[in-house]
């Protein structure tokens, strides 16, 4: 993909300047991205684009000319000239699966960083997120309307030619069967489909010569367009030349209703019963629903799919919801005020809840608390460290998307006008215990780190023992114990985390295979008791990753969430190695404003060298480590 940076507001940059003068650029930050309503009438939406968005933040940096170009305009100094040179997304992102149902007030994209780079990506959020999210929402009644008959995607004559590529992806998310765009189908694997025009009917001398050519070159299962001069002719005529076994008429103009019925009359006296009727002209879900009882086998639809007239904008907005004054500091929550426009401050993790038959019955975000007892995380990681770490193949995400809607109700999958079927509110929360409580986290006691593993440390099956003794009796003492697992895929470098083929590990920033997924080396040591673990994370999936605190629970959450929704202001920190996710983890917990302790005889280093180093910069940092 071509870079993405300059797909953006100029005032996303002026802002960005005075940021970097100021000093502020890098301070803590999350925006979200949601809608606080839907369309008139509308009872929900469906999230689209997300791989599209995903790609397009991988690609969002600037090269020379670009840097330069901006200085020349203004529009930037010197000083973010330089910030801006080497600039990618280095951030966390959460948010909903592509193909999700979102509500009004959901919050269907959370961006964690420092406040510059997450300022930057609001344009090409919401370019992305409010075209084809449009699509898929309107899509998706139009595939409810046709009760299981198959719709191709046949917009993009009526659209910019890159929106008609988009449209054709988010359609085929939302149960379009195929598209006529050649390029969706190049790019992203959408099935094509398409045969003829009228101009192909009246470049022939007859009509008869037309379809004798297309049943020559595309077989007698094509499907034939009847309406060029008169549909009951063309009928006749593409039967005798095709014979009775024709695929399928297309008719694209009249009364489809009427002309269906009159065709499939037609049809069956002439011996083709299976030939099926398409039409198309102008449809959208209204007309679809109107036409249910009419004999027709599919539809084809581009205005109303791609253009405004069929999918009133889905009004997404991307806000700042929480700020640290200062690195190093707790994220505080804003939230703008204003007449029509008000926001929830803080970072939100939503939840569902659902009856015993699957069907969603509630949305609710949290900001402090833990969620009910059954109730679902939506949102899932996305991007950790600037790595995307959701790549779903597009299949995936439309078989996702069929489910999603199964959840919904009869009544509110319906084309008639509604109120929305649920709202995203926060759950009355009981107030935080402010005393503090202190939580345990246990690094990476696995079979690959202990003696016998492939990257086995001294002492580690000792360590696993005595943690377990250490929870045998203390476990009572902590609101949280989480135990975190390295979980790398076994088909890749993870991001340049293990060795490549051929070469030797520097055993700094490159290692042998270990912790794959699934594999015996993956699993907690057998030393190791975990029946008083409350959280399991695990982290390192496609990408290097050091501190428990990158990694994510079961639900999906993170380790940070967890730990502030239990009223967490202290952590004990043990596991291996010392010197290195065992020391990260501590960093990233002091960085967080937490009080950290390492616990004495409850970790084990690779290298007596460096991890007396470590142990001297957790100090330095502010960890209490008990010698």
């Amino acid at each position: 993909m071509d870079r993405t940076g300059l797909l953006t507001d100029r005032y996303e940059l002026t802002m960005l300047d005075s940021f970097v003068r100021d000093g502020s650029a890098g301070r803590p930050a999350v925006f979200e991205a949601f809608a606080r309503r839907l369309p008139d009438g509308r009872r929900y939406g469906m999230l689209g684009g997300l791989g599209r968005l995903l790609a397009a933040i991988e690609a969002f940096t600037f090269d020379a000319d670009e840097v330069r170009w901006l200085q020349e305009q203004g529009v930037v100094g010197a000083e973010t000239a330089a910030w801006l040179a080497d600039f990618r997304f280095r951030g966390d992102i959460d948010g909903y699966r592509e193909g999700e149902l979102y509500f009004p007030g959901s919050p269907v994209f959370t961006v964690t960083g420092t406040l510059g780079e997450c300022l930057l990506l609001e344009t090409i959020v919401l370019s992305i997120l409010n075209h084809d999210t449009a699509i898929a929402s309107a899509a998706a009644r139009m595939v409810d309307a046709a009760q299981g008959r198959p719709i191709i995607e046949m917009g993009g004559r009526r659209t910019h030619e890159e929106a008609a590529v988009a449209t054709a992806r988010a359609a085929y998310v939302a149960g379009f069967a195929t598209t006529s765009n050649l390029a969706a189908g190049r790019r992203f694997g959408v099935p094509t489909a398409g045969t003829a025009a009228h101009a192909f009917t009246l470049a022939h001398a007859t009509e008869a010569d037309a379809f004798r050519s297309q049943v020559e070159a595309l077989g007698v299962g094509t499907t034939l367009l009847v309406d060029t001069y008169d549909i009951a002719q063309g009928i006749r005529t593409a039967v005798e030349v095709a014979g009775s076994g024709l695929g399928a008429v297309r008719i694209d103009s009249g009364d489809l209703a009427e002309e269906s019925h009159k065709a499939r009359v037609l049809l069956d006296s002439l011996g083709a019963t299976s030939t099926r009727i398409v039409v198309t002209s102008d449809l959208d879900e209204f007309v679809i629903t109107a036409l249910t009882d009419a004999p027709i086998d599919g539809y084809g639809v581009g205005t109303r799919v791609a253009t405004g007239s069929g999918h009133p904008t889905a009004s997404m907005v991307y806000k700042l919801v929480a700020i640290a004054d200062g690195p190093g500091e707790a994220l505080r929550p804003v939230a703008k005020k204003s007449k029509d426009k008000v926001s929830v401050g803080g970072r939100k993790t939503p939840y569902r809840a659902y009856s015993p038959e699957g069907q969603v019955v509630a949305e609710y975000f949290t900001t402090t608390g833990p969620p009910g007892a059954d109730d679902r995380a939506v949102q899932v990681p996305l991007v950790r460290g600037g790595e995307v770490v959701h790549r779903p193949t597009l299949d995936e995400v439309r078989t996702f998307a069929a489910t999603a809607l199964a959840t919904l109700p009869a009544d509110a999958r319906s084309v008639a006008a509604g109120p929305p079927y649920l709202t995203t509110a926060p759950r009355e929360e009981p107030a935080m215990d402010t005393t503090g409580k202190r939580a345990l986290i246990v690094v990476d006691v696995q079979n690959d780190f202990v003696e016998g593993g492939s990257l086995g440390v001294t002492g580690g099956r000792e360590v696993a023992g005595r943690i377990s003794k250490h929870l045998a009796e203390h476990a009572g003492e902590y609101a949280v114990v989480a135990a975190s697992r390295d979980w790398h895929h076994g088909d890749d470098s993870n991001g340049g985390h293990f060795h490549e083929p051929g070469e030797e590990p520097n055993y700094t920033t490159t290692w042998p295979v270990h912790c794959v997924q699934d594999e015996t080396g993956s699993e907690y040591a057998p030393e190791l008791d975990t029946s008083a673990v409350t959280h399991h994370v695990t982290k390192g999936m496609g990408v290097p990753a050091y501190s428990a605190f990158e990694g994510i629970g079961d639900g999906g959450e993170r380790l940070l969430d967890v730990l502030r929704s239990a009223g967490v202001t202290a952590v004990d920190v043990t596991g291996i190695a010392t010197d290195y996710c065992v020391r990260a983890t501590a960093l990233d917990a002091r960085e967080a404003g937490f009080d950290v302790r390492l616990l004495r005889d409850l970790h084990a280093g690779v290298a007596p060298e460096s991890s007396a180093a470590a142990l001297t910069e957790l100090e330095a940092a502010g960890v209490e480590v008990q010698r």
